[in-house]
């Protein structure tokens, strides 16, 4: 994370280098051919140029915001094996444990979160009204455990993506029910 923030930091110091530059050279108007019978030359609008960088800038900026505070969200979860021994008859049985884990878009590690005991998840349905009082529905998938319900990622489904919700929730009860 500090070394995509120091990135940031660099390309935004470029910019600025860049802009300082062209206004302090005070080449606003350009002269290409001078003859006689010819004369071709060019102004160039250093307030334009200005704006433009700026606007540049913010866009870099909020850009960057995108990909940092959107994460992407992965899953891992593992079938361990266990043999019980009880009176002499060995019977063997499994445990899930899971990881949650948030990456940035440039693959740093935000979150971990180990889950144990894994039971299943399940689509939870959450009601908003918006200013104009029309019902926006936003879906969560709530990874179930004994004790707790975790939320698979921070970000809620709309209604258009609530079927990809829902298979994830296909798929991880079909992984936990399927020895």
């Amino acid at each position: 994370m500090e070394n995509t923030n120091s990135l940031l930091n660099y390309v935004l110091f470029a910019i600025d280098l860049i802009l300082i530059w062209d206004l302090v050279r005070d080449k606003n108007i350009q002269i290409y051919e001078q003859t006689q019978n010819k004369l071709k030359f060019i102004i160039q609008p250093k307030l334009l140029r200005f704006i433009g960088f700026f606007i540049g800038q913010i866009g870099i900026i909020y850009l960057y915001a995108i990909f940092m505070f959107i994460p992407v969200t992965q899953l891992d979860c593992n079938r361990v094996l266990q043999n019980i021994d009880t009176s002499n008859i060995e019977q063997k049985s499994s445990k899930i444990i899971c990881q949650l884990i948030e990456f940035d878009c440039f693959g740093h590690q935000k979150s971990q979160k180990q889950i144990s005991e894994l039971s299943g998840s399940r689509l939870e349905k959450q009601t908003k009204t918006d200013a104009e009082g029309k019902i926006i529905y936003k879906y969560q998938v709530q990874l179930l455990t004994k004790t707790e319900s975790i939320p698979f990622r921070r970000i809620t489904y709309s209604d258009y993506f609530s079927d990809k919700a829902e298979f994830i929730i296909l798929k991880i009860n079909n992984f936990l029910y399927n020895l």
